[in-house]
Protein backbone atom coordinates (compact mmCIF):
# COMPACT_ATOMS: atom_id res chain seq x y z
CA UNK A 1 0.00 0.00 0.00
CA UNK A 2 2.64 2.45 -1.02
CA UNK A 3 1.95 5.22 -2.84
CA UNK A 4 0.83 3.40 -6.33
CA UNK A 5 -1.25 0.63 -4.40
CA UNK A 6 -3.00 3.47 -2.33
CA UNK A 7 -3.98 5.30 -5.53
CA UNK A 8 -5.15 1.99 -7.34
CA UNK A 9 -7.19 1.15 -4.32
CA UNK A 10 -8.95 4.27 -4.84
CA UNK A 11 -9.59 3.99 -8.16
CA UNK A 12 -10.84 0.44 -7.88
CA UNK A 13 -12.50 0.62 -5.05
CA UNK A 14 -10.86 -2.65 -3.12
CA UNK A 15 -9.51 -3.50 0.40
CA UNK A 16 -5.79 -2.91 0.25
CA UNK A 17 -2.73 -4.70 2.38
CA UNK A 18 0.56 -4.08 2.97
CA UNK A 19 1.47 -7.94 3.19
CA UNK A 20 -0.18 -11.12 4.73
CA UNK A 21 -3.05 -11.59 2.04
CA UNK A 22 -4.61 -14.90 3.40
CA UNK A 23 -7.82 -15.14 2.05
CA UNK A 24 -8.23 -16.72 -2.50
CA UNK A 25 -9.08 -13.70 -4.10
CA UNK A 26 -10.49 -13.58 -7.94
CA UNK A 27 -7.98 -10.71 -8.62
CA UNK A 28 -4.86 -10.19 -6.58
CA UNK A 29 -3.05 -6.58 -7.95
CA UNK A 30 0.57 -6.46 -7.20
CA UNK A 31 2.34 -3.00 -6.46
CA UNK A 32 5.26 -3.60 -4.96
CA UNK A 33 8.90 -3.21 -6.09
CA UNK A 34 10.66 -5.97 -7.75
CA UNK A 35 13.11 -7.84 -6.26
CA UNK A 36 14.75 -11.03 -6.41
CA UNK A 37 12.14 -12.89 -4.55
CA UNK A 38 9.85 -11.04 -6.43
CA UNK A 39 8.00 -14.40 -8.12
CA UNK A 40 7.84 -16.41 -5.45
CA UNK A 41 6.16 -13.23 -2.86
CA UNK A 42 3.66 -12.90 -5.66
CA UNK A 43 3.11 -16.73 -5.84
CA UNK A 44 2.99 -16.93 -2.16
CA UNK A 45 -1.04 -16.06 -2.21
CA UNK A 46 -3.80 -17.67 -4.35
CA UNK A 47 -6.03 -15.57 -6.75
CA UNK A 48 -7.86 -16.57 -10.21
CA UNK A 49 -5.87 -13.64 -12.05
CA UNK A 50 -2.79 -11.74 -11.16
CA UNK A 51 -2.36 -8.27 -12.54
CA UNK A 52 0.90 -6.75 -11.65
CA UNK A 53 1.40 -2.92 -11.87
CA UNK A 54 4.97 -3.02 -11.15
CA UNK A 55 8.05 -1.84 -13.06
CA UNK A 56 9.68 -5.38 -14.27
CA UNK A 57 12.53 -7.25 -16.07
CA UNK A 58 11.01 -8.07 -19.58
CA UNK A 59 9.95 -11.56 -19.29
CA UNK A 60 8.75 -11.41 -15.36
CA UNK A 61 5.13 -12.36 -15.86
CA UNK A 62 4.27 -14.07 -18.95
CA UNK A 63 6.00 -17.50 -17.81
CA UNK A 64 3.89 -17.13 -14.67
CA UNK A 65 0.52 -16.44 -17.21
CA UNK A 66 0.18 -12.94 -15.10
CA UNK A 67 -0.98 -9.63 -16.85
CA UNK A 68 1.31 -6.73 -16.77
CA UNK A 69 -0.28 -3.23 -16.17
CA UNK A 70 2.08 -0.46 -15.89
CA UNK A 71 1.69 2.75 -13.77
CA UNK A 72 2.14 6.40 -14.82
CA UNK A 73 1.68 9.60 -13.53
CA UNK A 74 3.54 11.62 -11.21
CA UNK A 75 4.27 10.54 -7.45
CA UNK A 76 2.97 10.62 -4.74
CA UNK A 77 -0.52 11.68 -6.09
CA UNK A 78 -1.11 8.90 -8.64
CA UNK A 79 -5.12 8.79 -8.65
CA UNK A 80 -5.89 11.50 -10.88
CA UNK A 81 -3.32 9.93 -13.76
CA UNK A 82 -4.83 6.29 -13.40
CA UNK A 83 -8.18 7.82 -14.43
CA UNK A 84 -6.47 10.02 -16.93
CA UNK A 85 -3.92 7.78 -18.91
CA UNK A 86 -4.53 4.89 -20.92
CA UNK A 87 -3.73 1.82 -19.41
CA UNK A 88 -1.47 -1.16 -20.64
CA UNK A 89 -2.57 -4.36 -20.07
CA UNK A 90 -0.09 -7.09 -21.47
CA UNK A 91 -0.40 -10.93 -21.49
CA UNK A 92 -2.72 -13.66 -22.28
CA UNK A 93 -5.35 -12.70 -19.80
CA UNK A 94 -4.87 -9.13 -21.10
CA UNK A 95 -8.68 -8.30 -22.37
CA UNK A 96 -10.12 -10.04 -19.33
CA UNK A 97 -8.06 -8.02 -16.76
CA UNK A 98 -8.59 -4.68 -19.52
CA UNK A 99 -12.53 -5.25 -18.63
CA UNK A 100 -12.24 -4.76 -15.02
CA UNK A 101 -10.43 -1.37 -15.82
CA UNK A 102 -12.83 1.44 -15.52
CA UNK A 103 -11.20 3.87 -17.61
CA UNK A 104 -9.37 3.49 -20.82
CA UNK A 105 -6.92 0.68 -21.44
CA UNK A 106 -5.17 -1.07 -24.32
CA UNK A 107 -4.19 -4.39 -24.39
CA UNK A 108 -1.03 -6.32 -25.59
CA UNK A 109 -0.74 -9.85 -26.74
CA UNK A 110 2.16 -10.71 -24.16
CA UNK A 111 3.47 -8.76 -20.86
CA UNK A 112 7.00 -8.65 -22.67
CA UNK A 113 6.04 -5.60 -24.74
CA UNK A 114 4.33 -3.46 -21.76
CA UNK A 115 7.83 -4.67 -19.56
CA UNK A 116 9.68 -3.26 -21.99
CA UNK A 117 7.37 0.12 -23.01
CA UNK A 118 7.76 0.86 -19.00
CA UNK A 119 11.13 0.44 -18.85
CA UNK A 120 12.02 2.73 -22.18
CA UNK A 121 9.46 5.15 -20.80
CA UNK A 122 11.52 5.40 -17.81
CA UNK A 123 14.66 5.32 -19.50
CA UNK A 124 13.82 8.20 -22.33
CA UNK A 125 12.67 10.67 -19.19
CA UNK A 126 15.75 9.93 -17.35
CA UNK A 127 17.54 10.79 -20.63
CA UNK A 128 15.82 13.97 -20.90
CA UNK A 129 16.69 14.27 -17.38
CA UNK A 130 20.52 14.07 -17.64
CA UNK A 131 20.26 16.62 -21.45
CA UNK A 132 19.14 19.05 -19.50
CA UNK A 133 21.95 18.51 -16.68
CA UNK A 134 24.20 18.89 -19.35
CA UNK A 135 22.85 21.67 -21.18
CA UNK A 136 22.72 23.66 -18.03
CA UNK A 137 26.06 22.72 -16.92
CA UNK A 138 28.22 23.27 -20.20
CA UNK A 139 26.36 26.43 -20.16
CA UNK A 140 27.84 27.55 -16.38
CA UNK A 141 31.09 26.67 -17.44
CA UNK A 142 31.27 29.03 -20.58
CA UNK A 143 29.34 31.83 -19.33
CA UNK A 144 26.05 31.19 -21.18
CA UNK A 145 22.70 32.08 -20.33
CA UNK A 146 20.97 28.43 -19.98
CA UNK A 147 17.74 30.22 -19.70
CA UNK A 148 18.55 31.31 -23.60
CA UNK A 149 20.05 28.55 -24.86
CA UNK A 150 17.69 25.41 -23.38
CA UNK A 151 14.62 27.13 -22.71
CA UNK A 152 14.03 30.03 -24.93
CA UNK A 153 15.16 27.63 -27.97
CA UNK A 154 13.46 24.61 -26.81
CA UNK A 155 9.97 26.93 -26.09
CA UNK A 156 10.34 28.31 -29.48
CA UNK A 157 11.16 25.07 -31.41
CA UNK A 158 7.73 23.96 -29.62
CA UNK A 159 5.97 26.77 -30.47
CA UNK A 160 7.02 26.39 -33.86
CA UNK A 161 6.02 22.79 -34.52
CA UNK A 162 2.61 23.46 -33.51
CA UNK A 163 2.07 25.81 -35.64
CA UNK A 164 2.96 23.93 -38.57
CA UNK A 165 0.82 20.52 -37.07
CA UNK A 166 3.79 18.94 -36.39
CA UNK A 167 3.24 17.88 -32.43
CA UNK A 168 5.30 15.10 -32.18
CA UNK A 169 8.43 16.57 -32.99
CA UNK A 170 7.53 18.93 -29.39
CA UNK A 171 10.28 18.10 -26.71
CA UNK A 172 10.24 18.25 -23.05
CA UNK A 173 11.56 21.33 -21.25
CA UNK A 174 12.00 20.62 -18.05
CA UNK A 175 13.51 22.55 -14.97
CA UNK A 176 17.39 22.04 -13.87
CA UNK A 177 17.83 20.00 -11.02
CA UNK A 178 22.02 19.44 -10.10
CA UNK A 179 22.44 15.65 -9.01
CA UNK A 180 20.75 12.80 -9.30
CA UNK A 181 17.86 12.15 -10.47
CA UNK A 182 15.36 11.89 -7.71
CA UNK A 183 12.28 9.73 -6.88
CA UNK A 184 12.27 5.94 -6.62
CA UNK A 185 11.76 4.93 -10.51
CA UNK A 186 13.76 6.21 -12.54
CA UNK A 187 17.43 5.05 -12.23
CA UNK A 188 16.60 2.08 -9.55
CA UNK A 189 15.00 0.38 -12.80
CA UNK A 190 17.21 1.00 -15.34
CA UNK A 191 19.24 -1.99 -13.39
CA UNK A 192 16.65 -4.01 -15.56
CA UNK A 193 17.19 -2.31 -18.99
CA UNK A 194 20.19 -3.93 -21.05
CA UNK A 195 20.87 -1.20 -23.06
CA UNK A 196 24.37 1.46 -22.63
CA UNK A 197 21.59 4.58 -22.14
CA UNK A 198 20.95 2.77 -18.84
CA UNK A 199 23.92 3.55 -17.91
CA UNK A 200 23.63 7.38 -18.72
CA UNK A 201 20.76 7.81 -17.37
CA UNK A 202 22.14 6.16 -13.67
CA UNK A 203 25.54 7.63 -14.08
CA UNK A 204 25.06 10.96 -16.51
CA UNK A 205 27.05 11.62 -18.98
Amino acid sequence: MGEVGTALAEVLGCDGFDEGVTAHCEVLHVAFPYTPDFVESVNQHTADLVVVHSTVPVGTCDPQGWVHSPVRGRHPDLAEALKTFRKPFGGARATEASLRWPYQAVTFSDARHTEAGKLWELAQFGLQVRVTQAIHEWCGSRGLDPALVYDMFAEDYNTGYEALGEPKFVRPVLDYVPGPIGGHCVTENMAFLDHPIAGIVREGF
